[in-house]
């Protein structure tokens, strides 16, 4: 993954960047794949009230993630794919049987690889390329990433592109440990969730430069301004002083009594 520099089109187009790489898919399976739905900014009567949020996911679709993955056999990495406007990678594998399941993807993680659930009953316990395991296997203060709540939750935790945690103590009377996550929060789990040793891919995710004001209508975000803000000729409850008789929509409709 590298970042490439892209051509500017105007004065406030400049130093604009982005990640690229070569072993990215850019297809996504239909039958893994689900399309972004949302009602928000609709009213009862399905009548679009608010334009602040872009419609670009709703076009795409995004990949369905495993986070709740427990399969005892090896797995053949295939291709990564990287998320579009999340810049999250994810790692398409074979599994024995034939199925195929998107997961995270840990930092250095070669192509076609073969990774392992590392459990202590398995034959292949001390094979270099571990990708999923137990918290209670996992060696304190070192690099994971992908925390579970507790079994059967999924993932939820130090899941973005480039974040990691540590786990700092274990207590294996009472089955908890004590974990360290990227916001500097400490949580207390279970040592039979999901961790993934070392941290996420995707570092290079802060170096991407936001130096145009329209950046991130890129992304589908339109700006968000208070309607008590306006003049009267821009929308139904400007042109007052922040007081309002009724909420109403951008068509002067009052949205109560409904």
């Amino acid at each position: 993954m590298f970042l490439k520099k892209l051509q500017p089109t105007s004065n406030g187009s400049k130093n604009i960047s982005k990640l690229t790489s070569n072993w990215y898919d850019k297809k996504t399976l239909s039958s893994m794949s689900f399309k972004k739905l949302s009602l928000g900014g609709r009213g009862s009567t399905g009548v679009r009230i608010l334009r602040t949020r872009g419609r670009l996911l709703k076009k795409l679709k995004l990949p369905v993630v495993a986070y709740n993955f427990r399969y005892s056999y090896p797995l053949l990495i295939v291709t990564f794919k990287l998320t579009p406007f999340y810049n999250k990678i994810l790692t398409l594998t074979f599994l024995p049987s034939g199925g195929i399941a998107y997961l995270p993807t840990p930092l250095r993680h070669p192509l076609f690889s073969v990774i392992y659930f590392k459990t202590p009953a398995s034959p292949w316990y001390n094979r270099r390329y571990t990708y999923l395991t137990f918290i209670s296997l996992i060696q304190r203060h070192k690099k994971v990433s992908n925390f579970e709540l507790y079994p059967g939750k999924g993932i939820q935790y130090a899941r973005s592109a480039g974040t990691w945690g540590k786990v700092t103590t274990r207590d294996l009377k009472k089955y908890t440990a004590l974990v360290y996550l990227p916001s500097g929060v400490r949580k207390i789990i279970s040592i039979f969730s999901l961790v993934v040793p070392g941290r996420c891919a995707g570092m290079l995710k802060r170096s991407v430069r936001n130096t145009k004001s329209g950046f991130w209508r890129t992304y589908g975000f339109k700006p968000q301004v208070r309607g008590v803000a306006m003049n009267p000729v821009d929308h139904p409850h400007g042109g007052r002083t922040k007081s309002i008789k009724y909420p109403r929509t951008p068509w002067g409709k009052t949205t109560k009594f409904k």
